[in-house]
C-alpha cells in the first residue's frame, strides 16, 4: 500500500443509479481512475459509494471535517443525477461554498454549462478525468488559475468558461486500479451471467471507446468514435494480478467494444489459458460483425479461455430501423451470430430498444418476432434489457428528436427523470408518439423485462430483502407475460399494473435505505 498523508486531500462520491441490485453493482471506476494519480503520489483520497455504504452520510460528514481541497461527484444521465444532487446538498449544508463541488462523468461532459448553472456545481470535468482531475486539484490547492487546466468548465462573472478539450490519454500509461481505496469485497458476488462463479468482479476496462457511430449512443461524442486498447501484455498483467489478489473465479471487463481486434482477443485468451487461470469471464459489449469476422477456431479459443457469454446490442428486428439508427448490422447477421453462438456453445445476451422516431408498430412487431426467433434458434439466448429509446444530448437522434417536438430538461435536476428503462406516459421523451402509442410501448417494455430480464434478475435478488417472494412471483407470472408478448397482446394490460407498482415501490425502498 502507498504511504498516504494524514488529512483527506479529495473526497469522491459515487451516487446510486436506481438499479443497484446485487451483482449489477460494479466498483466505481469513474472515481478510481481519477483517484489513481493522486493515490500514486501519496495523497489521501476518500471514496464514498452511496450504492454500498449504508453509513454514507456520516462518512461524508466526517470526511468534510478534514477540509478536503474539493469534492467530486460522477454521474450518468438519469436517476443518478438526483442522488448526486442529494449528496451535493449535504456538502453545501456542511461547508457552504468553502469546498468546491466538481461534477464529472458522461452527463456533465454532454451538458457542461447547464450542469454548472445548478447551485450544486462549481466546476465540471469534460471528457476523461485521469489527467484533468489531478491537475484541477493541484490548481485549487495552490490557488492557481483554473484557466490553465485543460478539460474543465466553470462560471466566471456569470459567463461559462471552457478551458478547451484535453487530448485523449494514452491508455497504455494508465495506472493500476487503486483497490485499497474501496472495500473490494462489497463488489465481489455471484455474477448474473456467470452462473457457476461465486467470486466474480468487474475489474475495469482494457480499452476505451468504440469505432461505430450508433445514432443513439454517447460514444461518438465522448470518444469521437475512436477505439484505444491496452496492449496484450498490459491487459494480461491486469487480469492475472486481480484474479490472484482477490481469488476470483469470474471477471467482467467493461469495455464498450472488446472484440474489434480479433487477433488481440485471441492472444488475450491464450494468455489466460497459459497463466492457468480457471475463470469464467465476459465483457460489456460485442459487435455482431466482429464476432462474425472471427473464425470458429477463434470462438472456440474464446470459450476455452472461460468466456461463455457474449453481449450484443441487437436493438431492432427491422432492417430499416437498424439503418436509420446507424447500427452496423442487419437482421440476417443478428440471426447468424445467434446460430454461431449456439454452434460453439456461447450464450448470447441481447438488448432491444423500442420507440425510435419514425418507427412504426409494424416494425416494433418485427423486433418482437426477432426476439422469439432468437430464442427458437438458440434456447440459451437471453435478454439483458428492453429499453425505450431516450434521446441523449449531442447524439444524432437528439437533434432529430428536437425537430420532432422534444423539449429537453431546462435544469440539471430534471434530467433525473430522463430514463430509458421506464415508460413515458406524458410524452416528455417520445413526443412523436400519441398517448395510446406511448402506453403500448410502455407495456412492451414491462412485458419484456418481466418476462426475460426479470427471470435473470430474480436470482440476483434472492439474498436481498423480500428476495424469496420476488423469485416466487417471477416464477409464476414470467411465463404468462412471455405468452402475452409473443402474441403481441400489449395494447391492454390492466393485470400488469400491480406488478409495475410493486417493482417501482421495491426499487424506491432499495434506493432510500440508509437515508
Amino acid at each position: 500500500m502507498n504511504k498516504v498523508g494524514n488529512s483527506t486531500y479529495a473526497v469522491l462520491i459515487y451516487p446510486r443509479t436506481s438499479l443497484d441490485i446485487g451483482p449489477s453493482v460494479a466498483p466505481p471506476f469513474a472515481l478510481l481512475t481519477v483517484a489513481a494519480p493522486l493515490y500514486n503520489k501519496g495523497k489521501k483520497v476518500k471514496i464514498i459509494d452511496q450504492r454500498v455504504d449504508p453509513n454514507w452520510i456520516s462518512n461524508l460528514k466526517e470526511a468534510l471535517k478534514e477540509n478536503p481541497v474539493c469534492c467530486g461527484i460522477s454521474t450518468m444521465t438519469g436517476r443518478q443525477i438526483g442522488f448526486g444532487i442529494e449528496i451535493a446538498k449535504i456538502i453545501r449544508e456542511e461547508t457552504g461554498r468553502k469546498i468546491p463541488i466538481v461534477w464529472g462523468g458522461v452527463h456533465p461532459t454532454l451538458v457542461p454549462e447547464q450542469t454548472l448553472r445548478s447551485p450544486y456545481a462549481d466546476i465540471v470535468c469534460v471528457g476523461e478525468g485521469d489527467e484533468t482531475f489531478p491537475e484541477l486539484v493541484d490548481a485549487l490547492e495552490n490557488k492557481k488559475s483554473l484557466e490553465g487546466v485543460k478539460g474543465i468548465g466553470f462560471i466566471k462573472e456569470n459567463e461559462y468558461v471552457f478551458t478547451g478539450a484535453r487530448p485523449f490519454i494514452n491508455i497504455e500509461e494508465t495506472l493500476p486500479t487503486p483497490w485499497d481505496l474501496i472495500d473490494v469485497e462489497s463488489y465481489i458476488n455471484p455474477d448474473l451471467y456467470l452462473k457457476e462463479s461465486k467470486r466474480a468482479l468487474d475489474i475495469g476496462q482494457t480499452s476505451r471507446g468504440c469505432p461505430y457511430r450508433c445514432a443513439f449512443c454517447y460514444n461518438p461524442i465522448v470518444h469521437k468514435s475512436r477505439w484505444r486498447a491496452m496492449s496484450v501484455e498490459k491487459t494480461l498483467k491486469m487480469i492475472i494480478s486481480d484474479v490472484k489478489r482477490f481469488k476470483l473465479d469470474g471477471i467482467w471487463l467493461r469495455d464498450d467494444e472488446f472484440f474489434l481486434d480479433v487477433d488481440r482477443t485471441a492472444k488475450i485468451c491464450q494468455g489466460i489459458l497459459d497463466a492457468g487461470l480457471n475463470i469464467a469471464w465476459y465483457t460489456s459489449g460485442a459487435s455482431v460483425r466482429d464476432i462474425l469476422r472471427s473464425s470458429d477456431e477463434q470462438l472456440e479459443l474464446l470459450k476455452r479461455s472461460g468466456v461463455n457469454v457474449l453481449r450484443f446490442g441487437a436493438e431492432s428486428g427491422s432492417d430499416r430501423v437498424l439503418k436509420f439508427i446507424n447500427k452496423s448490422q442487419t437482421v440476417k447477421e443478428i440471426l447468424e451470430v445467434n446460430r454461431r453462438c449456439r454452434k460453439v456453445g456461447l450464450k448470447p445476451v441481447y438488448s432491444l430498444m423500442f420507440g425510435f422516431p419514425t418507427e412504426t408498430f409494424a416494425e416494433i412487431n418485427e423486433t418482437i418476432d426477432l426476439l422469439f426467433q432468437l430464442k427458437k434458434d438458440n434456447p440459451d439466448a437471453s435478454f439483458a434489457q428492453f429499453a425505450q429509446f431516450t434521446a441523449f444530448p449531442g447524439t444524432v437522434l437528439y437533434d432529430m428528436a428536437m425537430n420532432m417536438g422534444l423539449k429537453p430538461p431546462a435544469k440539471l435536476e430534471d434530467w433525473a427523470e430522463w430514463l430509458s428503462n421506464e415508460s413515458d406516459p406524458k410524452g416528455e421523451r417520445v413526443p412523436w408518439l400519441n398517448k395510446k402509442e406511448r402506453r403500448w410501448v410502455g407495456n412492451i417494455l414491462y412485458l419484456g423485462n418481466f418476462s426475460f430480464v426479470g427471470a435473470d434478475m430474480a436470482s440476483a435478488v434472492k439474498n436481498m430483502p423480500f428476495g424469496s417472494l420476488i423469485n416466487f412471483f417471477v416464477g409464476i407470472f414470467s411465463k404468462y407475460f412471455t405468452w402475452r408478448l409473443k402474441r403481441k397482446s400489449y395494447r391492454f394490460t390492466p393485470e400488469m399494473q400491480p406488478f409495475i407498482l410493486a417493482f417501482k415501490t421495491y426499487m424506491y425502498f432499495l434506493n432510500h435505505r440508509g437515508k
